[in-house]
């Protein structure tokens, strides 16, 4: 199975553009053709969504692009409390104990399937947190940001993490109103994690080339 954390947006977007640009103009047949692939790509990602293994495949996937993972409690924001009779101790202190290391993803989410997935940043990444209305402002209104390296949006209205590439900056330095830094010794939460019911998902995919 390929992990949601290569993630479907942009492609669910450009079939959508696909299909209103041949209803806009009036091409019947083309229209349906579309319509029937935005509904074969909706299931195909409802379907994926909905698997047993989703989390443990995209935490390992994750962990393989040199990204540090660990795990969160199931539904949570909070790393999964840690004790020494739990996976011998290798997750106790969180973020601290994160790794991008393949073998200890599937260990732990083959002991924790339906946790969620935290990122250390300050590794190969450091995130802006954007949230609500102020923070797209002035988010729209800088001009020396990073380079962003992919996407994502989290269940807060108007809230995406914003990808780039590590700093060596502290985590929760205040960039401005509405905008956090999330780098050495912090953490965000990683799509395809749900939290209040909500699911973060990736809108441009990460790149990291």
């Amino acid at each position: 199975m390929q992990a949601v954390a290569t993630v479907t947006a942009p492609d669910l977007d450009a079939v959508a553009g696909h299909y209103v640009r041949a209803v806009e103009l009036g091409a019947d047949g083309l229209a349906d053709w579309w319509a029937q692939k935005l509904d074969a790509a909706d299931a195909e990602r409802a379907e994926r969504l909905a698997a047993p293994d989703l989390l443990a495949e995209s935490a390992a996937y994750l962990a393989g692009r040199g990204l540090h993972v660990f795990p969160l409690s199931p539904g949570s924001k909070a790393p999964l409390p840690g004790r020494l009779t739990c996976c011998g101790g290798s997750h106790q202190r969180g973020c601290t104990d994160a790794l991008a290391n393949v073998h200890a993803a599937r260990a732990w989410w083959r002991e924790h399937p339906t946790a969620n997935i935290g990122l250390a940043t300050g590794h190969a990444v450091d995130v802006i947190d954007q949230d609500g209305t102020e923070g797209a402002w002035w988010w729209l209104r800088g001009q020396d940001w990073p380079r962003v390296l992919g996407v994502a949006s989290t269940p807060r209205a108007g809230g995406v993490h914003r990808f780039v590439r590590a700093s060596g900056l502290r985590n929760g330095t205040k960039i401005a109103p509405g905008i956090d830094y999330r780098g050495r010794g912090g953490y965000v939460v990683a799509a395809p994690s749900v939290v209040d019911g909500r699911r973060y998902g990736w809108v441009i995919p990460l790149d990291l080339t």
